[in-house]
């Protein structure tokens, strides 16, 4: 189906133990939370799952468990193209299809300059992958977005269903919805700020930081901005406030925001610094009050 994604997908966290496992328990729980709260789709094993920071063995675990517990309710994505050669990259996403993911999202590489160059990099793994997969502009040192005619060109091998694009630049994004509009990419633009707007030029979903903690409120924007509810502007507000206090403290603050709403999980974390600041939980847990109800709903959508 044509466009068929849409909706919150968030960018899965990765809970871990005392002992700095992944708390499989946690995570099942999780991914069951999403699900009950707006989720369309999952993302595992991407960089707020503190990707670059697990073992092979680890990110696979992410997704076997992600499948499992998702249990076809919705479509799981994940990170395929990790690895320091294309041939490592090749052989980890044939890993994660063998996972079940129904997404193998593609990192757009470090150092392709040319679009013909990198062109020729993505069509390596759709002559060899056969699960659909997705282009990912992981913000990071190096990286570049994709241009308007590279994004024309592999939208058009209806080979790619996803697209998390990062450029924060909302005519680019309009433009990105007309050349991919009637293709099977479907657009799922990572920026909070620019969702009300990107709803009303088409857009139909989001793979945002945002939707690891608040996929309710996003999911709230979606649909308020698609049917034209008034009240799409107030939830926009908040929702753009949110994430930026969110963006202080990610992805340990994300995890202890998560417990303030009744998932399981500890804030820890492989990244550094590891732990929240005590005045950072403080205004966590006051923000949190101000946001939340007593069950961890969510009290401008009461």
């Amino acid at each position: 189906m044509i466009n068929q994604l849409h909706g919150p997908w968030p960018t899965m966290v990765t809970p871990f133990d005392a002992h700095n496992h992944i708390d499989r328990s946690g995570y099942r729980e999780l991914i069951n939370w999403y699900i009950d709260h707006k989720a369309e789709g999952l993302y595992a094993n991407c960089a707020t799952s503190e990707m670059d920071l697990l073992t092979i063995k680890e990110r696979l675990v992410l997704v076997e468990d992600s499948v499992r517990a998702s249990d076809n309710r919705i479509p799981v994505a994940a990170t395929g193209n990790l690895g320091v050669t294309v041939e490592e990259q090749l052989d980890s996403c044939l890993r994660v299809a063998g996972a079940g993911a129904d997404i193998v999202m593609l990192v757009v590489p470090v150092g392709y300059e040319k679009d013909v160059d990198l062109e020729r990099y993505f069509m390596t793994f759709v002559e060899h992958v056969e699960t659909p997969l997705g282009l990912y502009e992981w913000p990071i040192a190096g990286m570049r977005h994709l241009s308007l005619q590279l994004v024309k060109e592999l939208a058009a091998t209806g080979r790619f269903l996803a697209y998390k694009e990062t450029s924060c630049d909302i005519d680019k994004i309009r433009t990105l919805l007309a050349i991919t509009k009637g293709t099977e990419l479907s657009l799922l633009q990572a920026n909070m700020p620019y969702l009300l707007e990107f709803v009303k030029a088409g857009g139909r979903g989001t793979m945002s930081i945002a939707s690891a903690w608040i996929p309710d409120l996003v999911a709230a924007v979606i649909e308020s901005g698609r049917i034209g509810d008034q009240r799409a502007v107030d939830l926009q507000r908040t929702l753009c406030a949110m994430d930026l206090a969110q963006r202080t403290v990610h992805p340990a603050g994300t995890k202890y925001l998560l417990g303030k709403r009744g998932v399981p999980i500890a804030s820890a974390t492989r990244r550094k610094p590891h732990d929240l600041t005590s005045e950072q939980i403080y205004a966590l847990d006051c923000a949190a009050e101000y946001w939340f109800g007593e069950s961890g709903d969510l009290r401008i959508l009461s």
